[in-house]
């Protein structure tokens, strides 16, 4: 071990978190142990590998303990987690007596002696498993699993597990018979059981040695490892003179136990001059060496060297260990006093025995009861208890230079119950459950048995498959059980049920306590000679005793301290400033131990309420010199002892000093701690250090010792500021010294002491894991803005760990990686072997600089800010915000990024701008801002020259570039929070700073009309985009705005915006919009059409009106379509007609074939063959009149008109106005189909014949069916009829009289001959009607449907009329007379009626009667007609001759 090292410490690892035990059990058959009562002691042991060169031995190491029959193993790995590591063994009622590891050829061999039985157990060593192929660590690279990653290393911690030697142990190995040896024990009720035992395995492996003490024998084994064949020898000696003298003079001085020459109380091997020696203390203190060839004794030595002193025997055994293969040391228990002997044996060829043995020294020992010792080179090392059965550990140096005194460890306090902060009002059950789960003081297994004695009940709570969660609900709801069944048949008051609840948990932590206290017993120790270090093992666990810092050792040493021991170890060369230092470390050790523990807790508290230390201290300072009685905080007598102690002091000033540095970890330098530099370049030597301290173990053993250090540093510091304070108020020093104590040592040990507060805060404060863990949404969340890169993640690893401290979170997480890349780069010049001193303390040392706050570095706080702990973050930026002033713009940025992750978005805001500054100084914020931009060379060329020489007004615009860019930076996270105002303000921030011709400002402008938009602030949005400093960004903008307002149904904002510039670009926007969307909710063309009503514009309204209703025509069939359709087309005519005429028409685009014009009217000169051209028809467009229109309009009602009764309507979508007519009078609708073909200005025939035979059929049609289709027309102007034929011949007279033109009788025509074709006869109107408009015509349709009877009946009325007889009923006005015009009498027409007449005369006697009587009124006529054409011949000669004679007479 390290002979430098004066102090050790006990640091206690994290157990919680152990592997299952491998159970093996094991039967020989021995009989021993059930013969006899055998109570064996607990023992415990263990072993380093040795060949700590190689990473995969380094900090390794097994421990053992054995409690009756059952042997427990573990091995340990402090630089990576070892799995299956845990095995314990059961000899079936065979104690075990001793356990031997030792490490040769590839093999870790456990030799294992019991009361009866001797076994041999081989392991895989760790080089064997390193060299394998399946392992993930290796001898070069150690623990690390390392991988390049951006030009450095990559280490995955929480895959860096290996398999133990331990994880192939299994009953068949330890069962073969080949491994073990039955004692023989037929004689077992008469022999005595073996009380103490040894074991060694040869160096060459081959024959194990194994030697048992009975109590009066000493028996060897020796076993063949590989056939397991075993030999036996008592070891005695055989002469009797020696063994008579020896008998005389156990006689002579008192001895009458003449077995005590036989009993031998503890046993070791030696390997000497190639040749293995048992050496055996027997309890007449006699030393003998056998030896294992001869079995002789081949030397002794009395251990005692007053020879003639009477001895008697002490309370406790003596006990023998080994130094070296040459050296021992014994311990002596007499009943006078204890002591140790060192003792030498030579190799000395002038003896028989070729040895010699010899007195090396004897130390006394402390009075009181040994429990365990251990003994190396240097020190040896004693397990102490007392009475009260508390236990201590100390050591006695070997060596000159090192004291000869007995130093003792520093062990660990147990739990202090009044530690428990429980104020007033607070809840127990939350302070006692912070202290119990959170503080991972008590293990899984100490409160499941605190629970069971609690409750008091048989049933006992498992606690292996527990977690502490699960068990901490267990304990909750014990204690509430238990509080409920005191109160529930009383009422109590809030204080009353606050102490009991108080007292209950009180009693549950009293049995937490007790176990706890039994768990941590010490039940023997090792020495890690090869580390540097000890391993005490308890009974539940085990802890470590590592080498302690200089001001550790000062501060935990106190009184005891050795100075000159001290100076010259730590000062050589500068003894006399190191005097120095010690004087004035040890004041302020006296400090400590004089102030009380509540003064040092409301130091604290005022410490995390951010109290100024200056001033509590001063009022401290003043309350100690007042002296008040009743609060006496230091003894009457402290001034003066302090003033001697300072006139001891030579330089007051430089032993001041040299604390302050001593405490500084900066190096005297913040700016230079640039972790990041250190990281990179010294990256590439961590491959061949390998990972230290990277298992679970090895972690909570490094943040352990750092919250020990940083603990000791912070109560120096405390006390030293309030000495300095009394000093000052005492006056107890020179002038000049006093002022520099007031301006130069007190800020920096108040700085200090606010940095070790903090510190002590990041070492203790407990992190759940869980939850840690489970913060994935907000950790991808600065994933994607680049802010972290995930390699500081916290893992829940598989919910093995609930509770750590923030510190060793942030090792396993990051800060381990960090702190072995800078410890690297010295260890690669170092040649000396790496144990705790040039490994943990250094590492200690770089952790304590990572989370040191006043440095350059912040790798702690980015770490954190990477891991999303916001309550962590807060806390620790709060414990920082008044004083330190290094990073204060990163904390400021995490603390912000907290904040608007929490919800507290104004907070964050107003923290983010204080921040903004921080870009060009502070490297976290450049790393993270400006990394990967163009900015970042610029940037740090800016930083360089603001360095120098402050910079000039040229370097302006890019220190707000940078700016901006972080504002920008930081719009991204408050966009992924949607704080959407904060995002307006900090772009218009931002816009203040770029110039106007910047190319960043559109893009923030931009930025600022997009949340206004989000916001619905319409008015602010649109303004925003009115001033954008790029056209397309406010076309964008624009087209963003419009299709928001549309969606959010503001139309009335759309419409009063004067979109300055703009106005086409919106209408552009807007109709494409409207032609996008379909066109069944297109509410986009009534927008437009109101936008250009209200600016005026009537054409580009009835043009939208039209388009509407087009696209409603070609894309909806439905019955809401043609209604759009139509109004959209009444529309379109009103605003037409609202234009000046020479504008009324619209153009419309040739949509397809059926909207070109036909091919004569496009080129009448093409063959008729010639194919149209499509693109030439695409491009074409169809000029549109107010007629146009209004087809389309009565088209689309026919459509709707004919859809009421046809559920085929989508058949007849595109059938033309004459088809669709028909149709319209085929379902009756005749009205409509009037409308339509007028409206189109065609035939109406085909419609009145529809209706004439609708007419005809309604006589033999029920009422119900005829009054169907007449309601279905337009019968308002017709006088109401109570027979529906009467009403439908009403209703066709009305359409004739209103559709027939003047002088014109083809729809009559069109009737007549429809109801003569159906042999119906033709109703009196309609004939009498039809007679004044065209009897001849008339006529002509009786005789072409061979009407003859009515037919002649009307040629006889129309020759009477044409022969003065009636004629004002027929359609010629006059009748035959020589004054009136010549008459046309239908000949061809009679000639057919007469012709047909004569053919049905001989038939029939009626056709013969109208036979005669119209042949007779003709020849009437032709009489008639020929005498007035005669007259008229005769009075045109007259006229004629008349006129002659005036001629001649004129002449």
């Amino acid at each position: 071990m390290d002979a430098g090292c004066l102090f050790y410490r006990e640091v206690l690892p994290d157990t919680s978190c152990q592997e299952e035990w491998t159970e093996i059990q094991l039967n020989t058959g021995a009989t021993q142990s059930t013969l006899q009562d055998i109570k064996v002691a607990e023992k415990a042991g263990g072993y380093c590998f040795q060949n700590v060169r190689l990473n995969h031995n380094r900090n390794r190491f097994i421990y053992w303990r054995t409690y009756q029959d059952v042997l427990e193993l573990s091995e340990v790995c402090l630089d990576f987690t070892l799995y299956k590591n845990n095995v314990r063994y059961k000899f079936s009622d065979t104690p075990v007596l001793n356990v031997c590891i030792s490490e040769q050829d590839g093999y870790v061999t456990l030799l294992v002696t019991t009361v009866c039985s001797l076994h041999h157990l081989k392991f895989p060593h760790p080089d064997t498993l390193a060299e394998g192929s399946g392992n993930k660590i290796g001898a070069q690279n150690g623990s690390s699993n390392l991988s390049s990653k951006n030009g450095g290393i990559s280490i995955d911690f929480n895959e860096s597990q290996t398999f133990s030697i331990f994880h192939e142990a299994n009953n068949s190995s330890v069962r073969d018979p080949s491994s073990f040896y039955v004692i023989d024990s037929q004689n077992a009720a008469s022999s005595p059981a073996p009380h103490a035992a040894t074991s060694f395995l040869s160096p060459s492996g081959g024959d194990a040695y194994f030697a048992l003490a009975c109590q009066s024998e000493l028996m060897l084994f020796v076993m063949n490892c590989e056939t397991g064949d075993t030999t036996s020898q008592s070891l005695k000696e055989n002469n009797i003179m020696p063994r008579l003298f020896s008998n005389l003079k156990n006689a002579f001085t008192g001895k009458n136990d003449f077995s005590d020459a036989n009993y031998a109380n503890s046993v070791v091997f030696s390997y000497i001059n190639g040749q293995i020696y048992l050496l055996a203390l027997y309890r007449d203190d006699q030393l003998r060496v056998w030896s294992t060839t001869n079995f002789q004794c081949a030397c002794s030595i009395d251990c005692v060297r007053d020879n003639n002193r009477t001895r008697i025997q002490g309370p406790q055994s003596s006990a023998l260990r080994k130094i070296s293969n040459t050296s021992f040391c014994a311990f002596l228990s007499h009943a006078t006093r204890s002591e140790f002997v060192c003792i030498n044996i030579h190799p000395e060829t002038g003896t028989s025995s070729g040895l010699s043995i010899s007195y090396r020294k004897s130390i006394p020992a402390p009075a009181l009861d040994l429990a365990d010792f251990a003994v190396c080179e240097n020190r040896i090392w004693a397990l102490w208890t007392n009475a009260e059965g508390e236990f201590s550990i100390s050591n006695y140096p070997l060596l000159r230079g090192l004291g000869m005194n007995w130093s003792s460890v520093a062990l660990e306090p147990p739990p202090d119950r009044y530690c428990v902060v429980n104020e007033h009002g607070m809840d127990p059950r939350e302070a006692y459950c912070n202290y119990i789960f959170q503080r991972g003081i008590f293990e899984r297994e100490v409160i499941a048995k605190a629970l069971f004695m609690f409750r008091r009940t048989n049933l006992r709570f498992e606690s292996k498959h527990c977690t502490l969660p699960i068990l901490k609900d267990q304990v909750c709801q014990a204690v509430e059980d238990e509080i409920q069944n005191e109160v529930k048949e009383f009422d109590v008051t809030d204080e009353d049920y606050l102490e009991i609840a108080t007292r209950q948990w009180e009693r549950f932590y009293s049995c937490c306590e007790q176990y706890h206290l039994k768990s941590c017993q010490p039940c023997g120790f090792f020495l890690l000679e090869p580390i540097d270090g000890l391993c005490v093992v308890k009974k539940n666990t085990f802890s470590l005793l590592r080498p302690c810092e200089t001001l550790e050792h000062f501060m935990l040493v106190s009184d005891d301290l050795d100075v000159n021991t001290a100076v010259s170890t730590y000062f050589a060369g500068n003894e006399r400033v190191g005097e120095d230092l010690v004087i004035l470390v040890s004041i302020v050790a006296q400090l400590e131990r004089w102030l009380p523990d509540e003064t040092k807790g409301e130091i604290d508290k005022r410490l995390y309420r951010l109290e100024m230390p200056n001033v509590f201290i001063a009022k401290l300072s003043d309350e100690i010199l007042a002296g008040d009685p009743d609060r006496e905080l230091f003894p009457s007598t402290f001034l003066v002892w302090i003033r001697q102690k300072i006139q001891s002091i030579n330089d007051m000033g430089m032993a001041m000093t040299l604390l302050l540095e001593s405490l500084r970890m900066d190096n005297g330098n913040p700016a230079g701690m640039q972790t990041n530099l250190g990281i990179v370049q010294s990256s590439q030597y961590l491959s061949t250090v390998g990972v230290l301290f990277g298992s679970h173990l090895g972690l909570s053993v490094l943040s352990e010792t750092v919250r020990q250090i940083t603990a000791i540093k912070f109560s120096i510091c405390r006390n030293l500021l309030i000495m300095q304070q009394i000093l000052i108020d005492t006056y107890s020093l020179g002038v000049d010294l006093l002022e520099k104590m007031r301006s130069h040592f007190m800020p920096d040990t108040t700085i200090f002491l606010q940095s070790y507060f903090v510190m002590g805060w990041i070492a203790e404060t407990p992190v759940n894991i869980a939850a840690a863990a489970s913060l994935e949404s907000s950790i991808q969340r600065l994933n994607l803005l680049q802010l972290t890169n995930g390699s500081g993640r916290i893992y829940s690893n598989g919910g093995k760990y609930h509770v750590s401290p923030l510190v060793r979170v942030f090792l396993n997480a990051k800060g381990l990686y960090a702190s072995m890349a800078l410890y690297a780069d010295n260890f690669k010049n170092s040649e000396n072997i790496p144990t705790l001193s040039n490994t943990l303390l250094p590492l200690t040392t770089i952790v304590s600089q990572l989370i040191w706050p006043v440095s350059f570095n912040f790798v702690f706080g980015e770490w954190l800010f990477g891991t999303c702990q916001h309550i962590v973050i807060q806390n620790y930026v709060r414990l920082l915000s008044n004083w330190c002033e290094w990073n204060i713009c990163s904390r400021q940025f995490i603390l912000a990024v907290s904040l608007l992750d929490s919800g507290e978005s104004f907070k964050a805001y107003d923290l983010f701008l204080q921040s903004a500054k921080g870009v060009l100084r502070e490297q976290f914020l450049t790393d993270k801002i400006l990394k990967g931009t163009p900015l970042a060379q610029r940037a740090e060329y800016l930083s360089t020259i603001g360095e120098n020489d402050g910079g000039d007004a040229l370097d302006t615009n890019v220190n707000n570039q940078v700016i901006t860019q972080y504002y920008l930076k930081v719009i991204q996270l408050l966009e992924q929070h949607n704080a959407l105002d904060h995002i307006i303000s900090m772009a218009q921030v931002a816009i203040g700073l770029l110039g106007k011709s910047d190319s960043q400002l559109p893009m923030f402008q931009s930025i600022v009309f997009n949340n206004h938009l989000q916001l619905e602030h319409y008015e602010e949005a649109y303004h925003s985009l009115i001033y954008n400093a790029e056209l397309s960004r406010r076309k964008d903008c624009l087209r963003q705005l419009v299709v928001t307002l549309f969606n959010r149904k503001r139309l009335d904002l759309l419409m009063h915006f004067p979109y300055v510039g703009l106005h086409e670009e919106f209408e552009n926007i807007v109709e494409s919009r409207a032609r996008s969307l379909v066109i069944d909710q297109n509410e986009v063309y009534d927008f437009l059409y109101a936008f250009h009503v209200n600016n005026g514009n009537m054409r580009k309204a009835s043009a939208i009106m039209y388009e509407q209703a087009m696209r409603f025509q070609l894309e909806g069939d439905s019955i809401e379509s043609m209604e759009k359709r139509c109004a959209s087309l009444l529309v379109c005519i009103n605003s037409l007609h609202l234009i000046d005429r020479r504008y009324r028409w619209i153009a419309k685009p040739v949509i397809g074939l059926d909207d070109a014009q036909p091919l004569s009217a496009l080129n009448d000169s093409e063959p008729m063959d010639t194919k149209p051209d499509d693109d030439a028809i695409r491009e074409q467009v169809v000029v549109l009149e107010i007629k146009d229109i209004k087809r389309e309009l009565l088209h689309t009602e026919a459509l709707m008109r004919l859809a009421d009764h046809r559920k085929d309507i989508q058949t007849f979508i595109h059938a033309g106005p004459q088809e669709l007519a028909i149709i319209l009078s085929g379902c009756g609708l005749y009205t409509a189909a009037l409308k339509l073909v007028n409206g189109f200005e065609i035939s109406t025939l085909s419609i009145f014949e529809s209706l004439t035979a609708a007419c005809v059929r309604v006589s033999e049609e029920s009422a119900n069916e005829a009054w169907a289709w007449l309601q279905e027309n337009d019968l308002a102007d017709l006088p109401h009829r109570n027979k529906a034929a009467d009403m439908a011949w009403s209703f066709l007279q009305k359409l004739i009289y209103d559709n027939e033109l003047e002088n014109a009788t083809r729809i009559r025509k069109s009737v007549v001959n429809k109801l003569l074709s159906l042999n119906a006869f033709v109703p009196q109107w309609l004939y009498n009607e039809y007679k004044m408009a065209n009897c001849t015509e008339l006529l002509y349709l009786f005789v072409k449907h061979n009407r003859l009877i009515e037919a002649a009946e009307l040629a006889q009325e129309m020759i009477s009329a044409m022969l003065g007889a009636g004629s004002e009923y027929f359609s010629f006005k006059h009748a035959i007379a020589v004054t009136n015009q010549e008459m046309c009498l239908p000949v061809n027409t009679l000639d057919l009626l007469l012709h047909g007449l004569r053919l049905n005369a001989d038939s029939d006697i009626e056709y013969k009667q109208v036979l005669s009587d119209l042949e007779d009124i003709i020849q009437i006529y032709i009489d008639t007609a020929q005498r007035t054409a005669d007259d008229k011949i005769q009075m045109a000669f007259q006229e004629q001759r008349s006129h002659q004679r005036q001629q001649v007479f004129m002449a």
